[in-house]
C-alpha cells in the first residue's frame, strides 16, 4: 500500500482547498487500483463540499470527520484540512455511511452499514483487515458500541477511529462522505485483501494514590458507588472539589483508570462527563463494567509527552521487525482530552510525532473525543476497546 499527505489552510473557499489538496496529493503518488481519501478538518471548514470536489478532482471516495487540530508529517496544525490518500492494486477499500444513530435501534444501523461494505463474493467467514470508523458526537448511547458490534459482525476485525470533535463548543463536530455532512451518522471503510495493519496505544496511568476499588455499582457509563462509597465521595476522597460548573472540563487531568481482572493488559481509561451530587453518582465518556478496579490518576504535560513517545516507539520497533511489508503511513488519534492537559503546549504531541518519523514515511492524524483502538491484535484479529486520554496509532 502507498499513501500521500496534503494539507490546506484554506478554510472559506472550498474549491480552492479541493484544488491544493488534490494537486498535492497527485504531484506525490499515482493512483493505483484502488484508493480511497481520509479528510480531517477544522469545525470551519465545509467539509460536505469539501470532499465532494476532491472525490470530482480524484475519482476516489473521501471520508472524514472534523477535529480539534490536525497531525500530519510536520507536526500539530490549527485551522486547516490535511487529507491521506491510501492507494494500492492489492487492497480494496469499501465504504458506507450508516443511518442516523440518534433514534431507533443503533446497534442495527451500525451493522448495516458493515454490511454495506461487504464484497458481495466475500466468503461467509471473510474478515476484513481493518475497518476505519468516523463517528458522531453526542449519541444517546456510549462509544463502546461501535467496538461491540463491530467486533462481533465482522469476526473481530481490528477497528480504529474515533468519535469526531470540534473546537470545544460541541455543537459542531460532524463525520463526512463524498460530498455529505452528517452529525448523527458513523463512516465506516472497510480495508479488504493485502492489509497488514501493526497498532499501537499508550495511556498516561500515573497514580494520583493507592486507592484502588472496586465498582460495586453502575449501569452503562454512570457509576453510582465504588467500594462502599458513593462515586461522590470516592472522588472527594482525593481531596477534589467536586461542585464544579464543568465536571468535563475540570476533571480532564484526573481520569479513572480501570482494570478488569483476567480482561485486557492495558487498561482502560475513562475521563468523567457530569456529576450527580443527588444521587452521589458520576456519567463517564465510555461505559464503565461493574467488578472493575477503579483508581483516579493525575495526567500532567510531561506523562502526555512520553506516552506519545512510548507509543510511537513501540510502532517504529514494529517497523523494523517487519520490513518486508512496506509499510508507508501512520495514522494516528489523540485524545480532545490530552490537547486540554497540554494547554499552551498543544504541539508537544505533534512534535514528538514528526521527530521519531522515518524519512519518507506519510503521518496524518486528528483529535477525537473518544478514541476507538485494539488492545491486542494477532493474527489479524483485534481486541478493540473504546477508550480515553489515549494516543492510538495505526500503521499500513
Amino acid at each position: 500500500m502507498k499513501s500521500a499527505v496534503a494539507i490546506s489552510y484554506e478554510l472559506d473557499d472550498t474549491a480552492v482547498a479541493a484544488r491544493q489538496l488534490a494537486a498535492a496529493i497527485r504531484e506525490k503518488i499515482d493512483l493505483a487500483a484502488h484508493a480511497v481519501g481520509l479528510l480531517y478538518c477544522d469545525a470551519d471548514t465545509d467539509g460536505a463540499t469539501l470532499t465532494g470536489a476532491l472525490k470530482e478532482a480524484l475519482g476516489i471516495e473521501v471520508a472524514g470527520m472534523t477535529t480539534l487540530a490536525t497531525l500530519d508529517t510536520n507536526g500539530r496544525h490549527e485551522a486547516a484540512a490535511v487529507l491521506t490518500v491510501l492507494t494500492s492494486d492489492d487492497c480494496d477499500f469499501r465504504v458506507a455511511v450508516s443511518a442516523s444513530l440518534r433514534t431507533g435501534d443503533s446497534a442495527a444501523a451500525i451493522e448495516a452499514a458493515y454490511h454495506a461494505t461487504v464484497p458481495a463474493d466475500a466468503a461467509a467467514d471473510a474478515r476484513p483487515g481493518l475497518l476505519w470508523v468516523c463517528c458522531p458526537y453526542g449519541m444517546p448511547f456510549s462509544g463502546d458500541r461501535y467496538p461491540e458490534v463491530l467486533s462481533r459482525v465482522a469476526g473481530d476485525a481490528p477497528v480504529m477511529r474515533g468519535v469526531a470533535s470540534d473546537d470545544y463548543d460541541y455543537e459542531r463536530a460532524r463525520t463526512f462522505l463524498s460530498g455529505a455532512a452528517y452529525d448523527d451518522a458513523m463512516v465506516i471503510i472497510s480495508l479488504w485483501g493485502g492489509v497488514q495493519p501493526a497498532f499501537s496505544i499508550r495511556h498516561v496511568t500515573s497514580r494520583f494514590a493507592e486507592r484502588i476499588r472496586r465498582v460495586s455499582s453502575a449501569e452503562g457509563n454512570v457509576v453510582y458507588t465504588v467500594g462502599d462509597e458513593s462515586f461522590i465521595e470516592y472522588l472527594e476522597s482525593f481531596g477534589l472539589d467536586t461542585q464544579v460548573p464543568d465536571p468535563l472540563l475540570a476533571f480532564t487531568s484526573y481520569p479513572m483508570m480501570l482494570t478488569r481482572e483476567g480482561g485486557d493488559e492495558v487498561p482502560l481509561m475513562r475521563h468523567i462527563l457530569e456529576l450527580d451530587h443527588a444521587a452521589g453518582s458520576g456519567a463517564f465518556v465510555g461505559d464503565v463494567p461493574v467488578g472493575a478496579l477503579a483508581n483516579i490518576c493525575l495526567v500532567n504535560k510531561a506523562d502526555v509527552v512520553e506516552a506519545c513517545r512510548e507509543s510511537m516507539a513501540a510502532l517504529m520497533a514494529e517497523l523494523e521487525s517487519h520490513p518486508e511489508r512496506g509499510y508507508s503511513t501512520v495514522l494516528c488519534i489523540s485524545c480532545c482530552g490530552r490537547a486540554m492537559i497540554l494547554g499552551t503546549e498543544g504541539d508537544a504531541e505533534g512534535d514528538v510525532l514528526a521527530s521519531m518519523l522515518p524519512q519518507g514515511m506519510a503521518l496524518a492524524g486528528s483529535y477525537c473525543l473518544g478514541e476507538i483502538c485494539p488492545t491486542f491484535y494477532a493474527d489479524g484479529k483485534g481486541v478493540n476497546r473504546f477508550h480515553n486520554c489515549s494516543i492510538t496509532l495505526c500503521m499500513l
